[in-house]
């Protein structure tokens, strides 16, 4: 019997990013007081070196574990704060947390992704009620080629983001449609996703655009999401030890003094009115969704095939491992361990529906289980498009409907 999608309301995404040593006592944490289902992947932080004379060095790359779940709406505030408790994310450098609405959700999941409020017990938490979080941070995601991304990441601090976090995916699109185009294709890209207030955002995208070489054919994509609450304290640089604080942590001080970050835009009225002007032409743009699908590895590429058969322009493919409570143990007494693959799509929202009604039509008939569909709202895009107005600047940013290859 071929399992049936069940559409849910009320939950999101939530991205916990750690250090590596944190993993195990997290993932027990979060497994044994929680009843969900934590999806895995490996990422890598980003650092840059004060010193002027140190520039010519690589980046630092400590690694990071990201790591995302399908959390109740109605448990996402004790959630995220017993994260925070678990994980000492108040603390400078320990990692970021936040959370974003799903606009869409449905799932024909034996895993039990998600699991009502009805069925989860009441807990008790330790008073983190001082720690704050903040509503008016973005996520912006940079799909860039791998080359570019040293300087698409120091380009993003310098204007402003926390310290990067980047992984790699594999890319598909319409090359993979033309058997000999595939030879010209190299099969792995890297996303840089970083962290910005809402204060920074534009010029942070701008830096991105600009060093990962958005604004060339092929270039990539850059599309961010609006986060609802988050605490980020991701380390973005190795500060002379003998310093008292670091500029991050100087920042944020400042901040809280001034009480908002308004004071950080010190440009002239001409570049505040000009970013107006794009932000009411983004408001009239084509809205855009990210549709995101976690399904079985074993049927990645017969899913991706069909994808691009039904005209979807593109998609990204993260190799994940799924996490859960009930599931056998392994020799360190975590219970894993089903390997998915999380295949990203961004779409216009008009489009958004019809193309997930033939997904979800393409699952069912080939009795794929243990598949989850999912959406958030996109806020912008940024990809090159060529027009004949603009040839002269190579590129237009808004209203993108794809990744590209």
């Amino acid at each position: 019997m071929m399992a049936a999608f069940i559409e849910k309301t009320g939950f999101s995404v939530v991205s916990l990013i750690i250090p590596q040593a944190r993993l195990h006592n997290c993932l027990k944490q979060v497994l044994s007081q929680w009843p969900y289902k934590v999806i895995q992947f490996d990422c890598r932080g980003t650092m840059i070196r004060e010193h002027w004379f140190q520039a010519f060095l690589p980046t630092m790359n400590p690694e990071c574990e990201y790591l995302q779940l399908l959390v109740c709406d109605k448990d996402l505030s004790a959630f995220v704060q017993f994260c925070i408790e678990v994980n000492d994310l108040h603390l400078p450098g320990s990692g970021a947390i936040f959370s974003t609405q799903c606009s869409y959700f449905s799932t024909n999941s034996e895993f039990n992704l998600l699991i009502d409020r009805s069925q989860t017990q009441e807990r008790s938490l330790q008073d983190t009620s001082a720690i704050s979080l903040k509503n008016n941070l973005y996520a912006l995601y940079a799909l860039v080629q791998s080359g570019r991304t040293d300087n698409a990441i120091k380009a993003a601090m310098q204007a402003g983001s926390h310290g990067p976090i980047v992984y790699f995916v594999e890319g598909r699109g319409t090359r993979d449609r033309v058997s000999w185009l595939k030879i010209t294709k190299k099969p792995y890209e890297e996303v840089v996703m970083v962290l910005v207030e809402d204060i920074d955002r534009e010029r942070v995208k701008e830096a991105l655009v600009s060093a990962g070489r958005i604004n060339t054919l092929g270039g990539g994509i850059v599309f961010e999401i609006s986060i609802e609450h988050g605490l980020v304290n991701l380390p973005t640089s190795i500060s002379n030890k003998s310093r008292l604080a670091s500029n991050q942590q100087i920042t944020a001080a400042v901040d809280q003094l001034m009480g908002s970050t308004d004071w950080r835009d010190t440009r002239s009225i001409a570049t505040l009115l000009d970013k107006n002007q794009r932000s009411k032409e983004q408001a009239d743009t084509q809205k855009s969704s990210s549709l995101c699908a976690l399904i079985p590895r074993k049927h990645a590429d017969e899913f991706l095939d069909y994808i691009l058969s039904i005209g979807i322009p593109g998609a990204n493919v993260i190799y994940t491992k799924l996490f859960s409570g009930d599931d056998d143990q392994n020799a360190q007494h975590l219970n894993f361990h089903h390997e998915l693959v999380q295949i990203r799509m961004v779409l216009p929202t008009e489009q958004c529906a019809h193309f997930r009604s033939q997904l979800q039509q393409f699952v069912t008939l080939q009795g794929y289980r243990n598949v989850t569909i999912y959406a958030l709202t996109v806020k912008g895009v940024a990809r090159y498009q060529l027009k004949p107005r603009e040839k002269s600047k190579g590129a237009v940013y808004r209203g993108s409907s794809s990744i590209a290859d």
